[in-house]
């Protein structure tokens, strides 16, 4: 019979709904994903323009020339004083015309060369890749920003407030990154042995440690520890592999503890409370929270999705591996939820992406690609509030994927 934890009473706590954002790339990106095409047209009609005027400057340049020749012309055949005059109202017609036309053109490319080199550019890369905004996650698209270093990643968090991506792994550490993926720092070097998953609530990081068994809890900005907690066993405040970490609406702490088939449930302080079983649930590797419930991904055996409520009564379970076909899930380790409730699974074996509705229903797959040093594999997953996905990759090396 499946564990019992007390319910949740908690209101959910939301992130944010959109961070601030300082980088003028960002903003140019953002900008040219909404408005591509609006912006593809008003970029030709510029050139247009420019054209034109060009074209009006040119006529206007030959006009003059052929009202000059004919000044000349009639000064040495003595025309009357008024068709000279005539002439000359001409000529500063035109030259005011001909000062319009390049103010105007002055006007629609003043601007730092460098800088509009940089956004034409951009502008194409969009246009060659058919970005679109990520809800509609269109087939076969290729993250924006792939950053390569030679560590593991395992867990990924992202944290909305600072706009930091955390990266459990690489030679016993973490490493943060900005969402533009430069990195920033490495902390935990010396305390943690292998870091799997990690989870942020407020000011409060918890990673799990699969070779040492246990949980820690450090402090942002600058990961001082708090607490850690286990060792190897299969007690209270004891574990076997603990692998995927996550935070409830209340603020408890899930656990996958993989090897003893179960989920731990405990306080913000790292206090035990319960635990979840259930005989279908062998190894579990990942969980997410959404709306009071608990998804649970287990990987051997009976490999599939198993959702739990408040209670740690199990409810359903699907996305079972085995499918035939492009719904087959081959080697999922991580999953996640996008604002629309859709559940984003990375397939390392696949080498890309899945997003599946509620149902089970297989909707898009993004990332697929024969090009090797494009491919992917997805060990850990995050969605931002704005819909940009982030993943860990560990084919031939670590990568940070961002889709935007």
């Amino acid at each position: 019979m499946a564990a019992r934890y007390p319910e949740l009473e908690a209101p959910l706590v939301m992130d944010p709904t959109e961070a601030s954002i300082n980088n003028t790339f960002d903003r140019l990106v953002l900008c040219l994903n909404d408005r591509r095409v609006q912006l593809i047209n008003e970029f030709r009609q510029k050139q247009k323009d420019r054209q034109a005027a060009e074209t009006v400057r040119i006529n206007s340049l030959e006009e003059l020339s052929n009202a000059k020749t004919n000044l000349q012309a009639g000064m040495k055949q003595n025309l009357l004083h008024s068709t000279r005059e005539n002439i000359m109202k001409d000529i500063e017609t035109k030259i005011k015309q001909l000062e319009v036309k390049v103010k105007e053109t002055e006007v629609l490319f003043d601007c730092n060369a460098q800088k509009l080199e940089e956004a034409i550019s951009v502008l194409g890369q969009l246009v060659e890749r058919e970005i679109i905004s990520t809800p509609n996650y269109p087939a076969l698209l290729q993250p924006s920003i792939s950053v390569g270093e030679r560590l593991i990643a395992r867990g990924i968090a992202y944290d909305e407030t600072s706009q930091r991506i955390y990266v459990a792994g690489g030679y016993g550490s973490i490493c943060v990154f900005s969402i533009r993926g430069e990195f920033i720092n490495r902390f935990c070097e010396g305390q943690v042995h292998a870091p799997s998953g990690i989870a942020i609530s407020g000011e409060d990081v918890y990673i799990t440690d699969t070779w040492q068994h246990c949980i820690f809890r450090y402090k942002l900005p600058n990961f001082n520890l708090i607490t850690k907690v286990g060792e190897t066993g299969s007690g209270k405040r004891e574990f076997d592999y603990p692998n995927s970490i996550t935070i409830a609406p209340n603020k408890d702490v899930f656990i996958t503890d993989t090897y003893n088939n179960r989920v731990v449930v405990m306080t913000p302080q790292l206090k035990h409370k319960q635990y979840i079983t259930h005989s279908t649930m062998t190894e579990p590797s990942a969980l997410k929270f959404l709306d009071n419930k608990v998804y649970v991904l287990s990987f051997t055996d009976n490999p599939c999705l198993h959702v739990f409520n408040s209670t740690g009564e199990k409810l359903r379970s699907f996305i079972s591996w085995g499918k035939q076909g492009n719904e087959q899930v081959r080697g999922c380790y991580s999953f996640c939820f996008d604002k629309k409730q859709n559940i984003i699974m990375g397939d390392c074996y696949a080498a890309n992406i899945k997003v599946f509705s509620q149902e089970g229903s297989l909707l898009h797959t993004l990332g697929d690609t024969q090009e090797e040093d494009k491919r992917i594999t997805p060990w850990s997953i995050v969605v931002t509030n704005d819909n940009k996905i982030i993943c860990t990759s560990s084919y031939t090396k670590f990568r940070l994927h961002i889709f935007c």
